[in-house]
């Protein structure tokens, strides 16, 4: 394309090409030809290739899909028969909203609350120091006065908090080696390993 910023083709051929095969692959179950396929796609990039910058997009596949989504319900809206079908496969097209999915989020959970646990097993005054400083996003300044401590005996427990946490994730994972586990909490070893 004449006049496009080769910083912006760049990008695209990095950040959207390597989309392109998905995203026909969801179109062809809303589109009625090839050549509708082709030609949405081909409006997808020239509207890339029109932009003075990309900075503002976060998730280029996001950004892809939800573009060619709105490129489709403006078709649609255009035609004067719509075929119900091809309303009903929009759907395919939302798929990467950019939402985790379930099995994301219920491991983001068990994730969070297996380091809130090994924050809660931190020594004392390490932990309020890290908590202050690491989860509720204090500064050194402000922790060490709601604690009564000096900024640098607050810079000390929030590295020792880290290094705490680190050694600690190195020797055991949330999906790691549950008998490690088990071993570092405390808690009894796998039932199916007693016998051996």
């Amino acid at each position: 394309m004449r006049g496009a910023d080769p910083e912006i083709v760049a990008w695209v051929s990095s950040h959207v090409v390597p989309f392109e095969a998905d995203l026909r692959k969801k179109l062809r179950y809303i589109c009625g030809t090839a050549d509708e396929v082709d030609d949405l796609v081909q409006d997808i990039y020239y509207r890339f290739l029109k932009m003075r910058s990309v900075d503002h997009i976060d998730d280029p596949r996001n950004y892809v899909f939800q573009m060619a989504r709105n490129l489709v319900i403006d078709h649609l809206r255009r035609k004067r028969v719509v075929n119900i079908e091809a309303v009903q496969s929009l759907d395919e097209l939302a798929i990467f909203d950019g939402a985790p999915s379930p099995e994301r989020v219920t491991m983001a959970r068990a994730e969070l609350k297996w380091v809130l646990g090994v924050i809660a097993k931190l020594p004392e005054r390490c932990r309020d120091v890290f908590q202050m400083r690491k989860v509720y996003g204090l500064s050194q300044a402000e922790t060490a006065q709601q604690l009564g401590l000096s900024e640098n005996v607050v810079e000390k427990e929030t590295m020792r908090g880290m290094h705490i946490i680190s050694d600690t994730v190195a020797r055991v994972s949330v999906s790691g080696d549950r008998d490690a586990q088990r071993r570092q909490t405390g808690g009894p070893r796998n039932p199916a390993r007693l016998g051996r």
